[in-house]
Parts: structure tokens; sequence; C-alpha cells
């Protein structure tokens, strides 16, 4: 037998001639990998290892691990536990600033990690234990230069500008230029002027969007080094901003926003105010809960609704924002090849007027252009080439902003590109469907001639195609072609998965037996099987709740100890969370 160390002697390159196996050795064929690498190694990502120690008998393709082989892989198994324990750690660092405080040591971690993964990757055992045994040691010094670094009265960062933007240190300081990257703490201020925004970012992830013509002043940033909440107050003496707190902030920390004659406490990640100095406050509300108090008056506004706070007056009862507009267009994304495209969109009853916006990001924090007008639609005038994205909101006769529109994509395009192609409701070039037949659409180039598979498909004068497929086999590809005038193309491979049960829940069980009911005979139960990628595996039994997500390949497993006769088990898309299949076990337990 002839060590393996290389996936390729899996695909029979070299001749292996077959040999006896030793008393003890542990044989197993090349489908069974997955459940080896699972058993012993802990995680069936970790089966370049298992191939690595492995001798492959080619003629049988079966494979034999020593017991000397076994007990590695086992004494690997957990450090491999260890180090997705450290991993999940690491995100918790980072959520906490390790990204700002302690950058070089998590660039080293970060490395580090990458360099584990490798090592499995390429089937080097000895590599990745040793790596892997020095990421807790590396992880408890990130979390040891984190909090050492962080000074407790700095707490917002620069993160991005566009125009010009200042900066002031302290109540008593000179207004000087601003760069993405200053720090600010108690008492600096920050102005924009026309035509420029500003990003300030906290350490908990929640970040505020300073408008045109703003001046905001920190007046208190601390951290509570014990449970890492943050004590927030900001002062809004002219202008707009939008303050968009991360989960974490709106449940953990206290924010206040100090505008006009108001204070606001806030519990929403979507909270915008506008102010004319002392004398007027707008309040508007797009999510959770903030409670505003002016002249002794305490008011609540929920989701979706605004107050305006005049000096000397209490605020008004909370007022029911507009509905947004919806964008005229018949989809979503629209190609064009000149420099500007007129926009339309829906009236909303009883508005003023409306604001739309455009910019090169999809989070509207560069480059941002804004519009005001009475009419139902706007000119886009010099859009770049590439993506522009495009939102808008209406205003009532108070001058509060309800939400936003969904935002619409144009996509500017030059005859020397391959023509945008785009597929509706689908990610990672994925569809999956439960019926038997399914109709896909899209958008590309209006002129462009399309092909699926070879047969051409009508494009509309709006670039909109649509694509009708019957007796879908359980899995097909569809390779679409979009080609221009000019021999520019651009191709797509999409995977059309027709999901059935049978396919689903052909499940792999150690630690029981039978299919339903299963006879649990073991203190743990493991759970395998294939399906297909981008989809989640929901294990459900008592109080055990798990989301395993299928690998690249479609492949999934679990292990866990049974609390409950019974076991749910559930597909799902990972992306969109839309429930296919469940399915409901017995468990006979010992």
């Amino acid at each position: 037998m002839i060590r393996v160390s290389t996936v390729f002697f899996l695909l029979g390159i070299c001749v292996i001639q077959p040999s006896q196996a030793q008393q003890g050795d542990l044989q197993f064929s090349a489908g069974e990998i997955q459940d080896i690498s699972l058993r012993y190694s802990g995680n069936t990502s970790n089966w370049p290892l298992v191939v690595g120690l492995a001798e492959h008998d080619v003629t049988s393709n079966s494979f034999t691990l020593s017991q000397a082989d076994v007990l590695q892989l086992q004494n690997f198994s957990t450090i491999s536990s260890t180090v997705d324990e450290h991993k999940l750690r690491v995100q918790d660092l980072i959520a906490e600033g390790a990204a700002i405080f302690a950058t070089q040591v998590l660039d080293s971690v970060k490395q580090t990690l990458a360099d584990y993964y490798e090592a499995i990757k390429d089937g080097e055992l000895e590599n990745a234990t040793r790596l892997g045994s020095t990421i807790p040691e590396r992880v408890d010094l990130l979390e040891q230069t984190l909090q050492s670094n962080r000074v407790v009265d700095v707490e917002a960062q620069l993160t991005k500008k566009d125009g010009n933007v200042d900066k002031r240190r302290g109540l008593l300081g000179s207004w000087l230029d601003a760069v993405v990257g200053d720090l600010f703490k108690e008492s600096d201020g920050l102005k924009t002027y026309p035509e420029s925004y500003a990003n300030l970012y906290f350490t908990d992830g929640s970040n505020v969007v300073v408008n045109p013509n703003t001046v905001a002043v920190i007046r208190k940033s601390r951290i509570d080094r014990l449970d890492q909440s943050s004590d927030t107050e900001i002062t809004l003496e002219n202008g707009g901003l939008l303050a968009k707190l991360s989960a974490s902030g709106k449940d953990r920390s206290n924010y206040i926003l100090n505008a006009g004659p108001s204070t606001s406490q806030l519990k929403t990640q979507n909270f915008y105010a506008e102010a004319e100095g002392e004398r007027k406050v707008k309040l508007t509300n797009y999510d959770g809960e903030a409670i505003v108090n002016a002249n002794d008056v305490t008011i609540s506004i929920k989701k979706n609704e605004g107050t305006v706070i005049e000096e000397g007056k209490p605020p008004l009862d909370p007022v029911k924002l507009l509905d947004a507009p919806s964008p005229a267009w018949s989809t979503a994304d629209t190609v064009i090849y000149r420099e500007s495209i007129l926009f339309p969109f829906t009236a909303v009853d009883k508005s003023e007027s409306y604001h739309v916006q455009y910019s090169n990001t999809a989070d509207f924090n560069d480059k941002v252009i804004d519009i005001t007008t009475t009419q139902t639609s706007v000119n886009l005038n010099n859009l770049p080439l590439g993506m522009t994205f495009v939102r808008v909101q209406a205003t009532d006769s108070l001058g509060l902003n309800g939400p936003y529109s969904e935002v619409v994509r144009v996509y500017r395009n030059n005859d020397n590109k391959p023509p945008p192609l785009f597929i509706d409701k689908n990610r990672n070039n994925i569809i999956f469907t439960l019926l038997n037949q399914v109709t896909i659409t899209g958008v590309t180039e209006p002129e462009a001639k399309l092909t699926v598979n070879g047969r051409s498909v009508e494009v509309s004068s709006s670039g909109r195609f649509s694509i009708s497929k019957s007796d879908l086999e359980t899995r097909q590809t569809l390779t679409i072609i979009s080609k221009d005038n000019t021999g520019n193309q651009t191709k797509k491979e999409l995977q059309l998965i027709h999901l059935t049960k049978e396919d689903l829940f052909d499940l792999n069980i150690r630690g029981g037996s039978g299919t339903n009911p299963i006879t649990v005979n073991s203190t743990t139960l493991t759970l395998s099987g294939m399906a297909y990628p981008s989809l989640s595996v929901i294990i459900e039994n008592g109080k055990f709740s798990k989301v395993v997500r299928t690998d690249s390949k479609g492949r999934w497993g679990t292990t866990f100890t049974p609390t409950s006769e019974i076991l749910n088990i559930t597909f799902s898309n990972r992306y969109t969370d839309e429930n296919y299949f469940s399915e409901s076990y017995t468990l006979e337990l010992q």
C-alpha cells in the first residue's frame, strides 16, 4: 500500500496494488470519507486529513487507517473543536472594536486561521495541528490588545466623507479639515457644507450619517468595559442626520440625541432628525421606538411615525408617515447607454413633495445626490459607468419624510463592455423549485441576442426576458448567453434544482437504526446527508435547535444528544429563509 498525500490519487492517476490490512486497522470505502472525518476528526471539512493519512487501495477504491492514524485524528478533533470556538470568539471581538483598536493582531489571527485551513486542505496534519494549537493563545492576545488599546473617551471614527468636512477638538477649538480615520471623543464637533456628507462609525457597529450643511457635537461618548455597552449623547445644532444603530446598540446601549428643543432616547435602528437651530426640529422614526421629551412633555414615536417640535411648545402627537412611492419601472434593474435617464414613480396621497436620492453605493453613504421635486419623475443626470442605486420618499405638509421606496438599480454600459445580465430572485446562480416547471425572468441589454442552451430567447425593448422550463430533471444547468451587436458577451451557468423529499431526506444515521421511528442506541446521534448548495438544514429536538449549512457540494452533518422523542428536520433557502420541506421523526430513546 502507498500513503496518499493529495486528492489526485483519488482520481486514479497512480495505480496502487492492493495488500492485506493489518488486524485492528480501519477500512472504509471512498463514499465513507466524510463520515470517517466527522466521526474521528470532529468535522466533515477535515476530510483531506483523512485522505492524507490513509492508505488507498485503487483496485477496490477503499482506504485503510491504522490505529495510530485514528488516534492522530481523534487527538486533532479536540484542536478542531477549539479552533471553531475561537473563530466565533474572534467575530465577537471584531464586533467589540478589534478592527479599530487591535488591527495588527487581528490581521495576524486571520492569517493564522487562513494558514490553518490551508494546511487542512493540503492534508498536512502536523502543520494543521501546530497552527491550530497556537490559535487560542493568539486570540487571547487579540482580546488583551483590544482591551489595553481601547480608550474610553474615543468611540466614534470618521469612516467616510464626501466633499468638505471639518472637525473641532473640544467646544472651544477651531474648525479644521477632517480626514477619514479621525477619531472623535466627548465635546468634539463635526461640520459639513453644501453637497458634502460624513459618516461617523461607533465601536458597537452603529453609525451616524451626517447630511449637508450640518453641525453635530458629541456631548458624551463612554464605554462600559465590563459589558461593552455604550453611553452616547449627540447634539444636532443645525442640519440633519440619520442615526443607524446596530442591533446590539439598539438593545444594549444608551443613545441620546439632542436636536433643537428636544431630547430623544433611541431604541431604533433608523432615526432621522432635522433641526433649524433651536427654533424647530423634525423627528422621524423608521424602526423600533424613540422616547422624545420637549418642554416637560414626553411622547413615544413608533415605527414609521414622526413629530414636529417648536421652541416653547410641546411636541405634536405622533404623526403617521406617508407611504413610500413605488418606482414606475416594470423592473428593479434597468440598463442604459447614456449619462441620464428619467426616473418615474407613483404619486402618494397628501404628499407635498418628493425626495429622490441616487448613489454609487447600495448603502447611500458615498457620492450621494439629492433631488427635491413636486413632480412624480426626475432626471438622473451625469450617471457614471457601472451601477447606480436610486430610491425615493414622500414628504408631508409638516415636512416629515416617509420611508424610502425599494431601491432600484440603473446600470450604465458602453459598447466596449459585455452586456449586463441579471437573473431575478437567485443567489449563487441557483434557483430552487418545488414544482415540475419554472419561469425564470431577468434583464439584459435591450438589443442583445439572448440564447439559453443554444436556443434564442426574445428580449423586450426594456431588456426584460422570460424563460419557461417544464418536465424538470432533479438538477439541470442552463447556459445563458447575452451577446451585443459588437460581439461582446456575458455568460451565466444557472442551476435549476427541482427539490423533492426523496432527495433531501435520504439520511445517514450514526448512533441509531431504522428510518422512522429511529431507535437510538448511543448517547449521541449523528445525522448527515447529501442535499444541494445554498440550503440550510434546521435540526430540532427538545430544547436543541441547530442550523446546519450545506457545503459547496450539498453535504451536511451534525451530532447532538437526543433529549426528546420528537425530531424535526426542515430544509430551507439559506438566503431567503424560505422553507421547502419539513419531516418529523420519532426517536426511541434507550
